[in-house]
Order: C-alpha cells, then structure tokens, then sequence
C-alpha cells in the first residue's frame, strides 16, 4: 500500500445523529394522529342517528338524546379493561362531564334545529380555537412555527363562514310533537303535561305502533315556530345556531382536566373517569330539572309527569348507536391529546367538521344553489 494512501473512516458514510431524528417519526406521533382520525370519524358521524327519521318522529328532547349519549359513554368505558388497561380513576373526570354533558345537550339541539353541516361547523372551529388557546397560551406546548397555526385557525374560521353562508336554511319540516301553543307560562305547562301524556300513552297503550303511527295521533309540531325568550321571539335556526356556538366554546375544555389528573391517568386510563364523570353530571341534570318543575308544580307527581320521554321502542337502537359512535370519537381524542397535547390533538380530532359537513351536504341534502340566507 502507498504511503500516499488516506485512511478512510467505515462510518463516514453512515447518516448522523441529526439526519435520523428528522426523518424518524416517533411512533407516539403516529399513533397520536391515528386516533385524531379516529376521533374525527366518530365525531363526525355520530349525530347522524339525532338527525334521522327516528329522532324527528318523536321530536326527541336534547337531555334524553344526551342521556343516551352519556349512557352509552359509560357502558363501553370498561371496555379499556380489555385492551390491558389498568382500572384507574381520577375526580377530574366529574370536571370534564360538567363541561360536556351541557355542551353535548346544546350540540343536540343545534343539529335538530340549525341543520347537521352548519352546527358541527360552528361546534368544530369553536372547539380547534378554544383548545388552541389552552395548548398554546395556556399550556405552552411546542409547536413548529406559531405563525401557521395561528394561520391554520383563521382557515378554520373561514371555512366556518363558507358552511354557514352556503348552509341552506333548511325549513323544519312538521314533525310530531306537542300543543301548538307556546307564549306564557300556564299554556307552557299545558305543553309540557300534554308532551309528558302523549309520551306516556305512546310507551304503554300504543306499544306495537311505530313512529308514523304515533305520529298521526299526535297534534302538529311547534318546531317551525319561534321561540319565545325574556318576551322577544327568536327564530329556532338562530337559536340553534347560537347553541352551536355555546357547546363549542363550553365543551372546548372537556379534556383540559386530563392535564391536572396526577399519576399515569391519562390516554385510555382517563376514559372510565370522563365517562363516570358523565354519567353522574347528566343523572344530576335530570335531579336539577325535576327538581325545578317540583318547585313549580308543588306536586312530585306532576313535576314527574312533564319530564321528556326517553321513547324507548323508537329512540333505543338510534340513541345507542349515536352515543357508540360518540363514544368511539371520544376515546380517539382522549389518546390524541395524550400524543400530540390539548392544542393539537383536540384540534386535529374536529376534522370531524369535513365528516359530519359531507353527512349533512350528501346524506342530510343540506346544501343548494350559492346563496342559503
């Protein structure tokens, strides 16, 4: 060999430290964005069953709808256990179930009476802004160039106002429901017993007769009409509208208290305490709501009486499905925050906009023409 020669080093060609760690994908990344779409699936998907033919035929109360929701939330929880996860329970799950078991029943209201695309559009972006504010003010967690996130939200917002603009404003159609009288106190009463009666008749004497059958002995809805708020009336589009907006900005924070859980109670170890949490703030809305028609009515059986129906025989198998789907889409976030942080991982989760917008555009046939207001 020539003296002349250089001795060549094996790992020269060999990619450094630096050339692997970014072109690796930390696998806690991939999963983290598996089940924000995941999340976005169910999300997105979930109140097809609070939009469909069943729903309308009974003209479902948001709280029932909810309850069914929740129920179902807590009921599939425990299916963590099966998947080698440890029971673990934290009380800030009961914090998470007071921002959204509110949120959910005002969600539930905006879908029956603003249209499924519109609804999910305003819940979706309100949500991507408040959990951006908690990931990036808040809880300062990094993200690669503040300057395009804050460019992506105002995408989101503008895709907001393309739903709403393009959104027709979807006449409710006449669907069974209550009295046709609806402006003071007494005839609000009257409403509420002669809603709690029919419900009554309709789970016991018309138990073999379905939805169209109820339908036609029932009087005609009151949907289409305004409502009635502090003496002013107000259109229920409007309304719904702005129940859209409160559900994204309340329910926004519902896993902000996974981020003060101590121990290892988070991802899939969080989901029996948010479904606890749940079940026992929606059981204490039903108490608040007996409670105040008690104060009312001076009777427990009355205040009894006017309570909603569940309408078992119709709404059993559509509420169920919607609160499977609900439940699906929430574990898919709960793990997605746990991967990529509250601001990105509850973010990336309302992808469930595109989702639920396509339902309502294709399925719902919510969409026409350029201009819907």
């Amino acid at each position: 060999m020539s003296s002349d020669t250089i001795p060549i080093d094996p790992n020269a060609f060999l990619p450094n430290d630096d050339s692997t760690t970014t072109t690796t994908i930390p696998p806690s990344i991939l999963i983290g964005w598996f089940a924000a779409l995941i999340g976005a699936l169910g999300f997105g998907s979930f109140a097809v069953p609070i939009k469909g033919d069943a729903a309308n035929s009974v003209d479902v109360d948001p709280l029932v709808m909810q309850s069914y929701k929740s129920l179902m939330c807590f009921l599939s929880s425990w299916l963590v256990l099966l998947c080698g996860q440890e029971f673990t329970f934290t009380w800030w799950g009961i914090v998470s179930g007071l921002f959204w078991v509110p949120a959910g029943a005002f969600n539930i209201f905006a879908i029956r009476n603003a249209g499924l695309a519109v609804s999910q559009g305003i819940v979706s972006s309100s949500i991507v802004m408040v959990s951006f504010i908690w990931g990036d003010l808040i809880f300062r967690e990094a993200v690669k160039s503040e300057l395009i996130a804050y460019f992506a939200v105002c995408l989101i917002m503008a895709g907001l106002y393309g739903m709403s603009f393009f959104s027709t404003s979807e006449e409710q159609p006449e669907h069974t429901s209550v009295s046709d009288n609806d402006n003071n106190g007494e005839e609000k009463l009257d409403l509420m017993r002669h809603e709690s009666s029919d419900s009554f008749d309709s789970s016991n004497d018309n138990s073999s007769m379905g939805p169209l059958e109820i339908s036609e002995r029932r009087k005609p809805s009151i949907r289409g009409r305004p409502i009635l708020i502090c003496g002013k009336t107000y259109s229920r589009r409007n309304i719904g509208l702005c129940s859209a907006l409160i559900c994204g900005v309340w329910g926004g924070s519902c896993l902000v208290p996974m981020h003060y859980a101590q121990g290892d109670v988070k991802g899939l170890a969080y989901v029996i305490s948010f479904s606890v949490g749940a079940l026992t703030v929606t059981v204490l809305l039903w108490v608040a709501r007996f409670a105040y028609h008690l104060v009312k009515l001076k009777s427990v059986w009355e205040a009894y009486e006017v309570l909603p129906s569940f309408h078992l025989r119709v709404m059993l198998l559509p509420g169920a499905t919607a609160g499977s789907l609900w439940s699906i889409g929430n574990v898919g976030s709960i793990v997605a925050v746990k991967h990529l942080g509250q601001g990105v991982g509850y973010s990336a989760s309302q992808a469930a906009l595109l989702v639920s917008g396509m339902w309502g555009i294709f399925y719902f046939k919510q969409m026409f023409g350029v201009v819907a207001f």
